[in-house]
């Protein structure tokens, strides 16, 4: 399993400031740019964090929860606002709701949730990226937010679908943010220390392996047992979910495959039309993540 609870990316020189909320049934971020010596207002007045901190304790309805950014009392300027210098200006605030009006896809297993922020510094409504088309949206997400003009500033890592405080979450952030309705920290890491090939994600998933000798006859039929393993440290991952059977020769009579709770399943593959020496390579899929196994069986 991987560790959860919320963790501060630290260091990462983003002149921003957060305040998060973290609940089983919503994730939410508010943003602030922090002020310069001298600030003496915003383009919205000036406000004292007290009564800026009793609103955002209570997240934003929209009649829908479907991630529509709240942006009630943006660009007010905040003096005493907690861990900055010379107080902050207030940005708005992103959700993500469990319950909300969400596509069916969109949270489900082995999901990756951003909330990010766009060139003004304001927040953004979140996403599912994998569940996107593009490959630079997924192993190469640093890409697509360069060309996109935006950054991350809140990252749910999903690999089971669960409630948000059961799962790892992660805030690129400068300083430890303020904490609202009781969140607590779980941990911080420098961002020195998180590589920027843009698949840190990675280790927090899991993927399918073959077990057993993986031999079909030709023109015949084989079972092939799988089990579910965590990337981190191959450990079994116990868990019932559905994958997806994508195979470049041969048959499978079934493209889908739902494990058993212990992680374990198997599907069959029916070598039709092939001759000894040849191979089926069968690719495992999740809902919309390509290839968290590949399995390449023997023709004999």
């Amino acid at each position: 399993m991987i560790e959860t609870g919320l963790f501060a990316i630290t260091g990462s020189g983003v002149p921003r400031h957060y305040a998060v909320d973290v609940k089983p049934d919503y994730v939410g971020v508010a943003i602030f740019v922090s002020a310069r010596e001298g600030t003496i207002g915003g383009a919205a007045g000036v406000m004292p964090w007290a009564d800026l901190r009793a609103y955002l304790e209570t997240p934003p309805w929209f009649g829908n929860a479907a991630g529509f950014v709240d942006t009630t009392h943006d660009e007010v300027f905040i003096p005493d606002l907690p861990g900055t210098a010379h107080g902050g200006v207030y940005k708005g605030r992103s959700y993500i709701f469990a319950a909300g009006m969400n596509g069916r896809d969109e949270l489900v297993d082995f999901s990756l949730l951003d909330l990010a922020v766009g060139p003004n510094a304001q927040p953004m409504p979140w996403r599912n990226r994998f569940a996107q088309t593009a490959r630079e949206k997924v192993d190469y997400s640093f890409r697509h937010r360069a060309r996109e003009r935006i950054s991350n500033a809140l990252v749910v890592f999903m690999p089971i679908a669960a409630p948000f405080d059961q799962t790892r979450i992660e805030l690129i952030c400068e300083t430890d943010p303020i904490l609202l309705n009781g969140t607590t920290l779980a941990g911080r890491i420098p961002d020195a220390d998180v590589p920027k090939d843009g698949i840190w994600f990675k280790q927090f998933y899991f993927h399918a392996v073959a077990e057993g000798a993986l031999i079909v006859p030709a023109g015949g039929q084989a079972e092939v047992p799988v089990r579910l393993r965590w990337n981190k440290d191959s450990a079994a991952c116990a868990h019932v979910t559905t994958l997806k059977l994508e195979s470049d020769a041969g048959y499978l009579p079934k493209r889908r495959l739902v494990t058993a709770p212990d992680g374990t399943g198997s599907f069959l593959v029916q070598a039709i039309g092939l001759s000894p020496g040849d191979t089926m390579t069968v690719k495992l899929n999740t809902e919309h993540y390509t290839a968290i196994g590949k399995i390449v069986v023997q023709v004999v």
